[in-house]
């Protein structure tokens, strides 16, 4: 394995490890930032970084019956090579779920191998998920809303029959209300505008 690191005009710097073939990148990579082709300095790296080994085999030869052969994974295969696709979809759904933004996670699936188009999909399917979790907790939040607020107006009809208004208990009552009415708009704004929601988003 080698360990590139490349700086791209636009100033984005980024590292990963790959195993090259043939001294070479077995795929294409690209600027987690800009999406501008990396894969020209990259094999100029890898070939930097091989060519002290390659001077020292040259001066150490290896007799033909001891050599290994070393299988390398073919190019569609890069991915795999680079890194666990089922750990880095794990990471970019924490990253998602914690409220990261979509370029962030796009860069990240990058860096660890995938193209842009790939990675912009799988973050895209990621987000849409963490959509859809926002909009059903809002409507919970809508109906306990609803049904908190619901107190005050049972309470004052309870404490008007009985022509009884005891302070304490009024408060606590317009309390609960109050709370529900900010239930009531918030489940409301997570569906109409579910990225509005800010931070970790969890199934309520």
């Amino acid at each position: 394995m080698v360990s590139v690191k490349i700086e791209c005009e636009c100033g984005q710097n980024y590292a990963f490890e790959v195993e090259p073939i043939n001294g070479r990148m077995p795929s294409t990579i690209a600027c987690p930032a800009c999406g501008a082709d990396g894969t020209v300095a990259a094999n100029e790296f890898i070939a930097q970084q091989l060519a002290p080994a390659a001077a020292e085999a040259a001066n150490n030869p290896v007799s033909p019956r001891l050599a290994t052969a070393r299988p390398t994974a073919p190019a569609g295969d890069f991915r795999r090579g680079l890194l666990d696709l089922d750990k880095a979809e794990k990471e970019a759904r924490a990253k998602i779920m914690w409220g990261e933004s979509l370029e962030q996670v796009i860069a990240y699936l990058t860096i660890q191998g995938l193209s842009r188009p790939e990675a912009t999909d799988l973050a895209t399917k990621i987000f849409q998920e963490r959509t859809s979790i926002v909009r059903s907790n809002g409507i919970k939040k809508i109906f306990v809303g609803l049904a908190l607020m619901a107190v005050p107006v049972l309470a004052y009809f309870l404490f008007r029959s009985a022509r009884r208004f005891p302070i304490r208990l009024s408060v606590i009552c317009y309390g609960i209300g109050i709370f529900g009415g900010y239930l009531f708009v918030s489940g409301i704004l997570n569906i109409i505008a579910p990225k509005s929601e800010q931070g970790a988003v969890e199934k309520e």
